[in-house]
């Protein structure tokens, strides 16, 4: 049996004991001390890895020899979307110069690149569910691991992207297209999202989630994505190294598991959808984003790639839509879904760890963090 670094199964036992207390705990407000004291202890394990994840040896020769010879100039034409021969995005490349320009190492770019994303993910998720460790908890794998701790470009988007639910639920457009356009210039594939300030205001109920899901299982096999896929092929979802045809693999295998996995969303959406319209404010809005997640999974199913990577904002809503369905139902529905969503992490917990624990140095004998290596 293969188990995860220690930092990783600490981690994964507290945020399984605490769900209990918030869920079990007559629902009581999580201390905003507590959260943040474990926001900072995800950041360290990840923000000062050493040769962890993926693409991390690119992304290492990217900060020290590629980024300090672009000009400013580039990320102002890049900026302004005008023609550049800059691969990267703007936001990305002027985040490493700004830390690179103080002599810092890698390490501190990672810190400050980990900062971000998962601080911006707790501030998502204390101001937006009600149960927000147990959010953590849904959220931990695969998305702290694939994205947070490797595809730092596409987390730092990812992460943009769910921050902007603020201007969804506030209908402020411009802001939120501020914020498209910011998620765009860490990851060009946060332009997928674009189209959510307008799906979250369309009236669903359980039915028209059905067939809606419905349809697009039926579209699955016909690749229909394919009449987009010059403009999907330009989002380059893996264009940094090599180092992502381990996931990638990994996905293809299990497609099987992801496909139980977004369909017993769907269920849940589906059963639960009314008492939680009635309890919590602008569910409908966060419902409607993750509908469109699994509706664009299953468009896309047949490509790996692109069925994980740009529904990845969509999907970042399950957490926050499972805990708010917790919160709705009554107590004995709330403990069942409880205790299947906590199982279900713990086996996923075993999952990830067989194949890609190794594979992304999250095992004891691979994984290294600054605080304890050896100068």
């Amino acid at each position: 049996m293969v188990f995860l670094h220690p930092v990783f199964t600490i981690l994964l036992v507290f945020l399984v004991i605490y769900s209990f207390y918030e869920v079990y705990g007559n629902d009581k407000k999580t201390a905003p001390g507590l959260l943040w004291a474990l926001g900072i202890y995800m950041i360290l394990v990840i923000g000062l890895r050493n040769f962890v994840g993926a693409d991390y040896p690119i992304y290492l020769s990217m900060y020290s020899e590629y980024f300090p010879t672009i000009d400013y100039s580039q990320l102002v034409d890049k900026l302004l979307l005008r023609d550049s021969k800059l691969d990267i995005e703007w936001l990305y490349v002027f985040l490493n110069k700004i830390v690179h320009e103080t002599g810092g190492p890698f390490y501190l770019f990672t810190l400050v690149s980990a900062i971000l994303s998962i601080g911006g993910k707790f501030i998502f998720f204390s101001k937006n569910s009600k149960y927000p460790v147990f959010a953590v908890l849904i959220f931990l794998i695969p998305a702290y691991f694939i994205a947070d701790s490797g595809h730092m470009r596409q987390a730092l988007g990812m992460t943009v992207c769910v921050l902007s639910f603020r201007f969804i639920k506030e209908r402020k457009v411009w802001w939120y297209l501020l914020c498209i356009y910011l998620a765009f210039g860490f990851h060009k594939s946060a332009i997928i999202f674009l189209p959510a300030y307008w799906l979250a205001v369309i009236p669903m109920n359980s039915s028209r989630i059905f067939y809606a899901i419905m349809f697009c299982v039926i579209l699955s096999p016909f690749q229909v994505y394919n009449a987009f896929s010059s403009f999907l092929e330009t989002l380059n979802v893996q264009d940094v190294s090599n180092g992502f045809n381990g996931y990638v693999s990994y996905e293809a295998k299990s497609s099987s598991f992801m496909d139980g996995l977004v369909l017993m969303f769907s269920f849940i959406l589906i059963t639960y959808d009314k008492v939680t319209c009635e309890k919590i404010y602008y569910y409908e809005y966060m419902r409607n984003i993750l509908v469109a997640g699994v509706c664009l999974y299953f468009i896309m199913r047949s490509n790996p790639v692109f069925s994980t990577r740009l529904v990845g904002p969509y999907l970042g809503f399950a957490p926050l839509v499972i805990t708010a369905i917790v919160y709705s139902v009554e107590i004995n529905t709330k403990r069942m879904l409880h205790l299947f969503f906590v199982s279900f992490m713990i086996f996923y917990y075993f999952v990830f760890a067989k194949y890609q624990g190794v594979a992304g140095s999250f095992t004891p004998e691979r994984y290294h963090n600054i605080l304890w290596l050896k100068q």
